[in-house]
């Protein structure tokens, strides 16, 4: 049987969208916060931060996975809370990791997205839930992992239903001396080669170091991921996990190699806004053209565009735009409404003939 998550000839490459962000669209978000939510002070200074530097979502871990038993685990629901509140705030999307099929259900409905740790990504039981949730899923490649075994665990989510499916791949184990383990940086564009689904890069745990991350997040760009993740601390030297976290001023120096910033988001987000608003325009432009049809009017009445036309100069002046301008853009706009009036009038024409 051939998987879902396979890439086929003629298939749309999935967009996972996740409030507001289009992960597999958006020109390279980045998802920036904690490894680990230690205070509510702690995450609401992370995420006032990282949202003023332009990062698309807030990230937060509640629960972790560590090496030794007596590592900081997480603060759990209380951490979930302040995760959401944070992002509420700052008017960021949320995610965090759930390590246990439980979690699922204790999340849902507050935070925006899961996501699966790489120690994780063969817990199937884990998979079929956060599958079942219907919520947007991260999911980590394991360090031993290869590329089809981690594809196989992306299936156990699609297999339930939920196609909203973003890969991460956060470094294997080498046989290399820095850090944990190695970023696979190849493993971008195979799998861009392989599947349809987002792909995006985390450096932080792989990097041996903060120092390290810029580079590697700039090489994810560079092999064409879909974004990237980073861990972002206030003061990275006290962190009570990952000490390859950033502090703010480092991640605002990567954003802006990286080419981003909280008003080139803003602008992106406008931008979308008004194709919207263009696509409602068309669709009430051809219900306006079916009225004038039944009522035996023409597709071009002169006098109406004219008002239309004044409406706007009004608006343009009012608001200390170019006048000329913005008229010559709505004047294409209006132009583009009778052609469209002019195609629905010819069609109709040729099915009644037929």
């Amino acid at each position: 049987m051939e998987r879902k998550a396979n890439k086929t000839p003629g298939k749309p490459k999935t967009v996972v969208a996740v409030g507001h962000v289009r992960i597999g669209f958006d020109a390279f978000p980045v998802i920036a916060g904690p490894c680990a939510i230690e205070s509510e002070e702690q995450i609401r200074a992370v995420a006032q931060s990282v949202a003023e530097c332009g990062a698309a979502m807030l990230r937060g871990g509640a629960w972790k996975s560590t090496s030794s038993p007596y590592g900081f685990r997480g603060l759990g629901e209380e951490a979930v809370d302040m995760l959401v509140a944070a992002g509420e705030e700052v008017e960021l999307p949320t995610v965090t990791q759930v390590l246990e099929a439980s979690h699922v259900e204790k999340v849902a409905g507050k935070v925006d997205m899961l996501e699966i740790a790489s120690g994780n990504m063969q817990d199937f039981e884990l998979l079929r839930e956060a599958g079942r949730s219907g919520m947007p899923v991260l999911l980590r490649r394991g360090p031993s992992a290869t590329i089809d075994e981690w594809l196989w665990a992306a299936e156990y989510l699609l297999a339930e239903g939920n196609d909203d499916v973003v890969l991460v791949e956060r470094g294997i184990r080498t046989f290399g001396t820095v850090g944990a383990d190695t970023l696979d940086i190849g493993a971008v564009p195979a799998l861009k080669e392989t599947t349809h689904l987002p792909v995006m890069v985390d450096p932080s745990h792989s990097a041996g170091g903060p120092l390290r991350v810029k580079p590697l997040a700039l090489a994810a760009q560079g092999v064409g991921a879909d974004g990237v993740i980073i861990e972002v601390h206030p003061n990275p030297e006290v962190a009570q996990s990952s000490q390859a976290q950033i502090g703010i001023g480092a991640f605002e120096d990567l954003m802006t190699s990286l080419g981003i910033s909280r008003v080139r988001r803003h602008i992106d987000q406008i931008d979308r806004q008004i194709v919207r608003l263009l696509a409602r325009r068309q669709a009430l432009s051809l219900e306006i053209g079916r009225v004038k049809q039944a009522r035996g009017l023409p597709v071009h009445i002169p006098d109406r565009e004219s008002e239309l036309l004044d409406v706007v100069r009004e608006e343009a002046r009012h608001l200390g735009l170019d006048v000329d301008h913005v008229v010559k853009l709505f004047e294409l706009v209006l132009a583009e409404s009778r052609r469209l009036q002019h195609d629905m009038r010819s069609s109709e024409q040729s099915a009644a003939v037929s």
